[in-house]
């Protein structure tokens, strides 16, 4: 992405080694007192088992990364398949994949670059943030889906929307997707108004950021105020969440509502 690139160590605006273990912890909870066989619609064709099985995966596989100091993916190769646990064995299984995920992270000395999917490796701060992100999302997957209503924090959201954008905008675009076709401003409603908890006071959460082109090799994007073809505004929670394809509250589309769903459409993630 270029110029829309953020430095591994730039300092967040939350603690996100604090979100990461609180998100872990509810987001147990929640399969540990519902049980397994709610669907997330969310995740379409999920129930909470498969979200758990794909959380505790995700975990242990950055956490081994991180433990291990992985630099080549010629070392991922070499790993053997983890089996699927059995329904009495995966709460736990989730539970030491986070444990072992957030040792990892604590013990990593910040020097010490590890392997990623960007195309180079990276600090394991890159990990944490990640990793933070992707927690925070599928807490809010469970939590939806046995209606236990939850909002991500202010902070951790809105850079999830700057994580997206740098990451992930434009990844498994289909062949035939349409072209964007315009520029998008995407505008956080409530990040001038709080911080989230366990964010410094003195941190700035940012809120803005205008997207000139969208394609298969990403965003290219600015952080500011500026008009667009299209304007998507909401609290930073629901606006993540419409990013990642999900209905977290309604968002506020001012202009080209066209532009925006073509958008949205064009990375195909969940």
């Amino acid at each position: 992405p270029g110029m829309s690139d953020t430095p591994d160590e730039a300092p967040l605006p939350y603690d996100a080694i604090s979100h990461l273990r609180t998100d872990a912890v509810r987001f147990v909870e929640i399969i540990a007192d519902h049980g397994f066989d709610h669907d997330v619609s969310s995740c379409p064709g999920w129930t909470l088992r498969d979200l758990a099985w794909h959380l505790g995966g995700v975990w242990n596989f950055w956490g081994r990364v991180v433990a291990e100091r992985v630099t080549s993916v010629d070392v991922l190769r070499t790993w053997e398949e983890t089996p699927r646990p059995s329904d009495p064995l995966l709460v736990d299984w989730v539970m030491a994949a986070h444990t072992s995920l957030f040792s990892a992270l604590a013990d990593a000395p910040s020097d010490q670059d590890v392997w990623t999917w960007t195309g180079a490796t990276r600090s394991p701060r890159w990990v944490e943030r990640r990793m933070t992100q992707e927690t925070a999302v599928h807490r809010w997957d469970a939590s939806n889906s046995v209606g236990i209503p939850y909002d991500i924090p202010v902070a951790v959201a809105a850079d999830g929307i700057d994580e997206f954008l740098t990451w992930f905008a434009g990844r498994g675009a289909a062949l035939d997707a349409a072209p964007v076709g315009g520029t998008v401003h995407l505008h956080c409603t409530d990040t001038d108004l709080r911080v989230a908890e366990g964010a410094d006071d003195r941190s700035v959460v940012g809120g803005e950021w205008f997207v000139d082109e969208l394609s298969a090799s990403g965003a290219t994007f600015t952080r500011e105020h500026r008009k667009g073809d299209v304007a998507i505004r909401g609290p930073a929670n629901d606006l993540l969440l419409w990013l990642w394809g999900r209905d977290g509250g309604p968002v506020e589309i001012l202009g080209d509502a066209e532009v925006a769903e073509r958008f949205r459409a064009f990375t195909d993630l969940r």
